[in-house]
């Protein structure tokens, strides 16, 4: 799994992004980032590869988290797109990225692709209103997989994920996940999870189960209103092994 994570302003999304990712199962994680987020992840999780560039022979690449929205963010995007042939992740500002610089290179590409969009982020890419999307979720996220041939995955209190064709929801989870950070995990867990082997679907429904069940681990502990995204990412193993027991 590689991931394009990170800024000077946004350290800790490319920390939670990372740490996520190597508790996903997959074998390696690799980081595209720069050298003050380097730094930081590091000393923590060691077992990280760093590298300069994307990793084209890498099963699944995520982009955007904590990256700041840019043109050239947006580049970047439309190279992977015309060149990678695995399955890329669009979270975060490779969304707003999109959203500011245009979605017509999501037409033209060789790889699957998964965007990970919030309500708002998922209006700023469709053209709809909030309340629009509010208002039927399903059939919003349907209709945009299938106009851009791409699995959809609109995070709300219960999660949209679709191909066009398929359709998961899901339940699990709670109020926690609604602060900063959740995102960051949710797309590394869930490039890890592509990673090691998952389809698209499969890979992003896996992430939003766990992460939902972490959640609830974690809030068990704490409550709710006190959860932060580090007491969830610490409840990920536990949550995976309950799931693997439980069968």
């Amino acid at each position: 799994a590689t991931l394009v994570c990170g800024s000077a302003q946004y350290v800790g999304s490319a920390v939670l992004a990372v740490s996520a990712a190597l508790k996903s199962g997959c074998g390696y994680v690799k980081a595209v980032c720069a050298d003050e987020v380097k730094a930081a992840i590091a000393p923590n999780f060691p077992q990280t590869v760093f590298s300069v560039q994307p990793d084209l022979s890498s099963r699944a690449i995520a982009i955007g988290m904590g990256c700041g929205a840019s043109q050239a963010l947006h580049d970047t995007i439309d190279y992977l797109l015309k060149e990678y042939t695995g399955t890329l992740i669009v979270d975060a500002d490779g969304l707003n990225s999109l959203a500011m610089y245009g979605t017509d290179i999501l037409k033209d590409k060789k790889c699957n692709v998964i965007l990970t969009p919030h309500i708002k982020e998922f209006s700023r890419i469709s053209g709809k209103t909030a309340g629009e999307v509010l208002a039927a979720p399903v059939a919003c996220a349907q209709q945009l997989a299938r106009e851009y041939a791409a699995t959809i995955v609109l995070k709300s209190a219960g999660t949209v994920i679709t191909d066009g064709e398929n359709t998961v929801i899901n339940t699990r989870g709670c109020s926690a996940l609604a602060k900063a950070g959740s995102g960051d995990m949710l797309a590394g867990f869930m490039c890890g999870s592509v990673a090691r082997g998952l389809s698209p679907i499969e890979g992003a429904a896996c992430a939003a189960y766990v992460l939902g069940a972490a959640s609830e681990l974690a809030a068990g502990e704490c409550s709710e209103y006190c959860v932060t995204a580090a007491e969830v990412l610490a409840k990920i193993s536990a949550a995976v092994k309950n799931i693997i027991v439980q069968g």
